[in-house]
């Protein structure tokens, strides 16, 4: 968990103090019934999320990802032994915590499973008993994907029957499921009957170019560029699953990924040559301090990075883009956000897309963009107002053009003690403005400092109470 403070309470390293976890982790779906944020936790990234690592103050359901269905109906999962820990953690933050079947490279076994009214069976026993015995809230469907008429007819037999076997055994489980965003799946699922038995649907807003595409394109663009009218965008795909096929925004997350890809090209949209590399966010922050070169796409609002060589081109999200995609979900009334995958998003500095995610789905935004202001040559960090301050003051700064990079803006005590995070992400060109609250701290001499790759700046403000 980054060390951001959201509350103006005094944070203790990496983790919350305990009576304000107990705070944080109420009944989320309950208060915010149509801002859930779904996190899919794949069992083989323990170690680069571990279970107390995870910001459950943000999240509403952890989806863990994946177990599958065996040829004989029987299970099998990407753990050999069930973590428990995970599963305990998730629950203890007050949050509800899905078994996954299938994923990308899983879900063969479905469609000859499901065809059989007996291997069916068994695997829905199977399913109700392991969750039972492991204590989950419900399961997540990510079979991807049904590619024929029988394949969809058997799908929502297996989903209706499923319905069946949870209402006798827990009525209260859940059934999601994830779907892609074209007709190019969509076909192949009965929606008009599956959202009677399903309680929400995780589309897949991304993957939109990849190996299989001829040139290089933006992973997740929320609208389409002219460049590249064909491929889609979340816009056209939301669109799709709830207009065209009828799935209410109540029933409908946007999914949105943590991950991106680096195309072998000379610029976005160009042609390209394999191979097509699948980077997690840390990797993004590398290539920025190798001097790659940052660019907004103003049209499908998001970000990429031009290589200094200028043969090669990552898409990836950052807090800006990941924000208004959150923004795009609540304008549209959708029921919330999913993430694949939540580790994905750690670096050594925190979690800044987890961040950005938690702050867009629960609050207004605490660092409000103004991109056309005319920008400075050079880092600026200005005096914070009003000061003397009691209890909330605004600090500004604003980034150039020509200085890309990861953007920290901390307050400290007058002993040097950190107090408060209040910005730890990549930075794109803008003036930008944060507020600290500091109802909860102790009257005194406070001092806030920007740090930007060479660019270090102090100042002092007082706090009157």
């Amino acid at each position: 968990m980054a060390p951001v403070n959201r509350d103006g309470s005094i944070w203790r390293g990496a983790m919350l103090l305990p009576a304000t976890m107990l705070l944080l982790t109420c009944a989320v779906e309950i208060a915010h019934p149509q801002n859930r944020v779904i996190g899919y936790y794949p069992m083989w990234k323990r170690a680069s999320l571990p279970p107390q690592a995870v910001t459950f103050n943000y999240l509403t359901h952890l989806n863990h990802a994946f177990s599958w269905p065996l040829p004989d109906g029987s299970i099998r999962s990407s753990d050999a032994v069930v973590d428990t820990g995970f599963i305990n953690t998730t629950h203890r933050a007050g949050r509800k915590v899905l078994l996954s079947f299938g994923g990308a490279s899983q879900s063969g076994n479905f469609a000859s499973v499901t065809a059989d009214s007996a291997l069916r069976r068994t695997f829905i026993t199977t399913i109700v008993n392991h969750l039972a015995t492991y204590n989950y809230d419900g399961a997540d469907i990510d079979w991807e994907g049904p590619q024929s008429v029988s394949d969809r007819t058997n799908e929502l037999t297996f989903i209706r029957e499923l319905r069946s076997a949870f209402l006798a055994a827990h009525p209260d489980w859940l059934i999601t499921m994830a779907v892609g965003v074209t007709d190019y799946s969509g076909r192949w699922h009965d929606f008009a009957s599956l959202k009677l038995y399903v309680d929400w649907f995780n589309a897949m807003a991304y993957d939109f170019h990849g190996s299989w595409s001829n040139h290089a394109g933006p992973n997740a663009p929320l609208y389409p560029s002219p460049l590249d009218a064909i491929d889609g965008s979340v816009d056209q795909g939301i669109t799709y699953l709830n207009g065209t096929r009828g799935i209410p925004g109540s029933q409908l997350t946007l999914g949105m990924p943590f991950y991106g890809k680096q195309f072998q090209a000379a610029a976005m949209y160009a042609p390209k040559t394999e191979p097509t590399i699948d980077l997690v966010y840390s990797d993004v922050i590398n290539r920025l301090a190798q001097n790659w070169v940052y660019t907004w796409d103003s049209v499908s609002h998001v970000p990429y990075l031009i290589s200094p060589s200028g043969n090669a081109v990552i898409t990836f999200e950052d807090s800006t883009s990941l924000s208004r995609k959150c923004e795009y979900a609540k304008t549209k009334k959708l029921s919330g956000v999913m993430i694949w995958e939540v580790s994905q998003g750690v670096i050594p500095a925190g979690q800044p897309l987890m961040d950005a995610v938690g702050k867009a789905m629960t609050a207004p935004s605490n660092v409000p963009q103004s991109p056309e202001i005319t920008l400075a040559k050079e880092f600026i960090l200005y005096d914070n107002f009003p000061n003397p301050f009691n209890p909330a003051t605004n600090i500004k700064f604003e980034i150039p053009t020509a200085k890309l990079g990861f953007v920290s803006l901390k307050v400290y005590d007058l002993l040097g003690r950190e107090v408060v995070t209040l910005v730890n992400e990549v930075g794109r060109p803008g003036v930008y403005t944060a507020q600290w609250d500091a109802g909860e701290a102790a009257s005194g001499v406070y001092f806030y400092r920007l740090e930007a790759g060479a660019f270090v700046q102090t100042k002092r403000m007082l706090l009157l109470k």
